[in-house]
């Protein structure tokens, strides 16, 4: 039974009652008009606590080759894929590029974790255990393999149509250029080389030479 209810509706009668037996019949209209233009207060549960992160913000492993932003926009602009290569079959089909892991950074703007200052992250950070493995998206030949300005150890693969995956900050190379890859092999293992706060993967998706969003031909569940 809701008490509170019922004693919100009793209590107006109540002072109805009182103000009758002071004032008479127009006390008790006054004490039921009090109840109507001054309602009992309704008791609102607290909401939980909001739960806090398992790790700070501030040290979640990211990095990478960043441009600084002068006039942030709202948002980073990427090219869709062309229809008609999505007509003939041509769109890159990729898998994910870490066995377990989690994303720590996402693609677009943000905060550099170096500088603190508006910056343009052209990647997707896989945050994950140290020489954990590395995995090719997708089918095709390493253009680019050693160090990289801001990468660390670097991977580079050209897939063909247009399009190219890099991956950095790793511990360690297992490729080297001209090598045929495939889909799920292990090609590097996970670290902080370069610019890095944490061990993790930067992996990047290129469309003829421009930057695309991974998280939108990756498969869902990622």
């Amino acid at each position: 039974m809701d008490t509170n209810r019922y004693s919100s509706q009793l209590r107006p009668a109540a002072l109805g009652v009182c103000a009758a037996l002071l004032l008479g019949g127009a006390g008790f209209g006054l004490g039921c008009l009090y109840g109507q233009v001054f309602p009992a207060p309704v008791s609102i549960p607290a909401l939980p606590p909001i739960a806090s992160l398992a790790t700070p913000p501030e040290t979640l492993p990211m990095g990478g080759p960043e441009e600084l932003l002068a006039n942030p926009q709202p948002a980073l602009a990427s090219v869709p894929t062309p229809e008609p290569l999505r007509r003939a079959g041509q769109a890159l089909d990729i898998d994910r590029p870490v066995v377990g892991g989690w994303v720590s950074s996402r693609f677009g703007q943000r905060m550099d974790p170096f500088t603190g200052r508006p910056a343009v992250h052209r990647g997707l950070d896989f945050a994950g255990v140290d020489n954990s493995p590395i995995l090719a998206v997708a089918s095709g030949v390493v253009t680019k393999g050693g160090r990289a300005p801001g990468y660390g150890n670097f991977i580079e693969i050209d897939h063909g149509h247009g399009w190219v995956t890099r991956y950095g900050h790793n511990a360690s190379n297992l490729v080297t250029a001209g090598d045929y890859v495939k889909p799920g092999q292990t090609i590097a293992l996970m670290g902080s080389t370069g610019r890095a706060t944490g061990t993790h993967l930067h992996f990047e998706v290129l469309y003829r030479g421009r930057h695309q969003n991974p998280a939108r031909l990756l498969p869902r569940d990622t």
